[in-house]
């Protein structure tokens, strides 16, 4: 039953807009220039968002698979930061493979592996995490579209099926 559950946050998340949008959706058709835009220099721009989804995301999925956690920034903000050398779409594409990875995985975990610890270092089960990972994507995914909503790039046709 949780596995179903994740499996559907995950879809959610990615590419199948139902209460809110998909980060799919919400990235569609975003030119570089509107990916880097920002309303003030205290707040972040969407491909900053973008590289705190990756970093998270990735982060977690390693976790899920068994690989040990490398060396954290010890500030979230340096999560922002852009990945060396890459461009827009490059970035929107890491982003897309990480959630699908998260789809899969969901698909061929065991469900009894939701109970269970997430990793030695860390006392929340795996569907704690889970949970909390897939708001954290939520909660971003508004910010891009409010972003959008604000630069006058956001296609309200794109909405949800809510």
């Amino acid at each position: 039953m949780k596995k179903n559950v994740f499996q559907d946050q995950w879809a959610v998340c990615y590419d199948q807009s139902n209460w809110f949008v998909s980060l799919r959706n919400a990235l569609d058709g975003l030119t570089t220039e509107q990916a880097s835009w920002k309303a003030g220099e205290q707040t972040n721009s969407i491909w900053e968002i973008v590289n705190h989804l990756i970093y998270w995301n990735e982060r977690y999925y390693d976790r899920f698979q068994g690989i040990a956690a490398w060396e954290t920034s010890s500030k979230n903000d340096n999560t922002f930061a852009p990945i060396d050398g890459w461009n827009w779409q490059e970035t929107v594409e890491k982003c897309y493979l990480i959630l699908s990875k998260w789809i899969d995985a969901m698909e061929n975990s065991e469900e009894d592996k939701l109970d269970g610890l997430a990793t030695e270092n860390l006392d929340y089960a795996w569907s704690s995490v889970l949970s909390n990972l897939t708001l954290h994507n939520a909660y971003h995914i508004g910010q891009i579209v409010y972003i959008r909503k604000q630069q006058l790039s956001w296609d309200s046709a794109k909405g949800v099926k809510g």
